[in-house]
């Protein structure tokens, strides 16, 4: 890359150091503006490029100015720029600590099928064969909602979806019954015109755990990801911090947006930079997220195979002694 960027010329690498200021900006603004802050979905991609391209610049620019001991201010201080934004971008990739991975475990899986799937008996023989004691199933079709629970009631008894009545396409599967449950849809949920979202609330190893399903509209300009997030963001505080938030957050865990979600719920990301969209190109993004809060210990997270959906699943075994009493 440097001598790439050494070709360009003067100009070039100004239009270069240029379009990386811009870039800067539109990240840091979007903490306020959920309009920029679509470009952070991507930053695990661009921020080492730009780190990479303004350390050549500035690598370039000494060796040509030899014997001077100046550096050009302008690349200096976007790098300096760059390597903060990332340490607060990507600073929950780092994890909160969490309490050892000891006392009543369980499993859950969170998944995407698609409504498309064109196999949803393989998908239900999988999940049986994960043994997880609950699942958070999204974009479940009302066809393949009756095949996959045909599959499944053995296993997963209780089933709660988002919506009281009416269609609705998120759902937890769970092998014990809910105390209570809230569902979030507001509308039409299946045509992604609301939130796609639910709370039930589960006793495990004497604590009541609440487990929260999140399906979120796609983020500014591609979709209305935005008029959700207020809403899930009550929705999640009103649990407390002893819970789980899982999903398909069509977001990164490091955008702004989405990482007010999990201060509003006290939890933590616990599946890391853990990739699975889309299934079918080689860079992917950690679109699908799981949460938890202090209390719960994550012993292990797993990416499941490709199941007919351009998600891949997510497994994430959990530990909840330190939820007693």
């Amino acid at each position: 890359m440097p001598t790439t960027i050494s070709q360009l010329g003067a100009k070039g690498r100004q239009a270069l150091i240029l379009a990386c200021g811009f870039l800067l900006l539109i990240s840091a603004a979007g903490g306020l503006s959920f309009h920029a802050d679509s470009v952070n979905v991507f930053a695990l991609y661009w921020l080492p490029v730009a780190i990479i391209v303004l350390a050549a610049t500035i690598w370039i620019d000494r060796r040509r100015r030899r014997g001077s001991r100046t550096v050009r201010w302008a690349p200096a201080l976007l790098l300096i720029g760059f390597v903060g934004l990332g340490s607060v971008l990507l600073e929950p990739l780092v994890g909160a600590a969490r309490p050892a991975a000891t006392g009543r475990s369980f499993r859950l899986v969170s998944f995407n099928m698609n409504k498309a799937n064109p196999d949803p008996e393989r998908v239900a023989d999988w999940l049986l064969a994960q043994r997880a004691d609950f699942v958070v199933l999204l974009e479940v079709s009302p066809a393949n909602r009756i095949r996959i629970r045909d599959r499944l009631r053995a296993r997963f008894p209780h089933a709660y979806d988002c919506a009281r009545s009416g269609r609705c396409s998120t759902y937890i599967l769970s092998r014990l019954p809910a105390e209570d449950d809230w569902p979030l849809a507001q509308g039409d949920a299946d045509n992604r015109r609301a939130l796609s979202a639910l709370t039930a609330r589960f006793r495990i190893g004497g604590a009541l755990v609440p487990i929260t399903a999140v399906h979120l509209d796609r983020p500014w300009p591609w979709g209305g990801q935005h008029r959700e997030l207020a809403a899930l963001d009550a929705a999640v505080a009103a649990v407390g911090r002893e819970g789980i938030v899982a999903g398909d957050f069509n977001s990164a865990p490091w955008t702004f947006s989405t990482r007010r979600i999990a201060a509003a719920g006290g939890v933590a990301l616990v599946s890391g930079a853990t990739a699975t969209w889309p299934t079918t190109a080689p860079l992917r993004l950690p679109l699908d997220q799981v949460y938890a809060g202090p209390c719960l210990a994550a012993s292990a997270v797993t990416r499941g195979p490709a199941l007919g959906s351009d998600h891949f699943p997510l497994i994430v075994d959990f530990n909840a002694e330190a939820c007693r009493g």
